[in-house]
């Protein structure tokens, strides 16, 4: 890849390009497909613009800080919905014609988030788990209600492999290609004797 701020795109991409082969194992993606996108960190934006390059449209972003969302809606997102300010159930059941997402993509690391993404999902529907990188605790649910009532099909996803990264370049190429702004993801570039101000940075914006 020649644009540099796209290829330090790439090891994230593959978190997500992982991600969306696993969920495919479950679901059939198709152009109209409602794919719901729960946190608008680096990796749900990403993931959103996976899905936005392999042609789906009906794409909805939750999350709690208008930022997210406005970078989201400029990577393809549809509709956005901030759980902060809004009753995010009610609005994606109106979305999504009184029946959930037909897809979801749990994509913080919050169990908190964790326990409520399955009331944004139909009967029949399907989720992905992919924000727990490493152990944020023990989330809630209930399993008749949640999982076996409504019979949704539930998969994980961690890390990646080595042949994701090439997955991830195509990927980003493609989103380049028909103008989604991946590169406006990396806010900022350091030198390799730069990282204390680097780490510093890192912590004052994820706080």
């Amino acid at each position: 890849m020649e644009d540099l701020d796209s290829r330090l795109l790439i090891e994230p991409a593959a978190v997500v390009v992982h991600a969306v082969e696993q969920a495919k194992e479950i679901f059939n993606f198709k152009h109209n497909s409602y794919v719901l996108v729960q946190g608008c960190g680096p990796i749900g934006l990403l993931l959103l613009t996976t899905i936005r390059t392999m042609g789906c449209r009906n794409i909805i972003a939750v999350d709690g800080d208008e930022k997210g969302l406005e970078m989201a809606q400029k990577l393809g997102a549809k509709w956005t919905v901030n759980f902060m300010k809004e009753d995010a159930e009610t609005i994606i059941k109106e979305i999504t014609e009184h029946k959930g997402a037909e897809m979801a993509f749990q994509c913080t690391g919050s169990p908190k988030a964790a326990s409520t993404i399955w009331h944004y999902v139909r009967r029949g529907g399907s989720m992905c788990e992919l924000g727990f990188f490493v152990n944020n605790g023990d989330t809630t649910y209930n399993p008749h209600l949640d999982i076996c009532n409504k019979e949704i099909k539930v998969i994980g996803s961690w890390t990646y492999q080595a042949k994701d990264w090439l997955h991830a370049m195509e990927m980003l190429k493609e989103a380049v290609a028909i103008g989604l702004p991946v590169n406006e993801l990396v806010s900022h570039k350091f030198s390799l004797d730069e990282i204390n101000e680097a780490m510093e940075t890192f912590w004052y914006y994820e706080l």
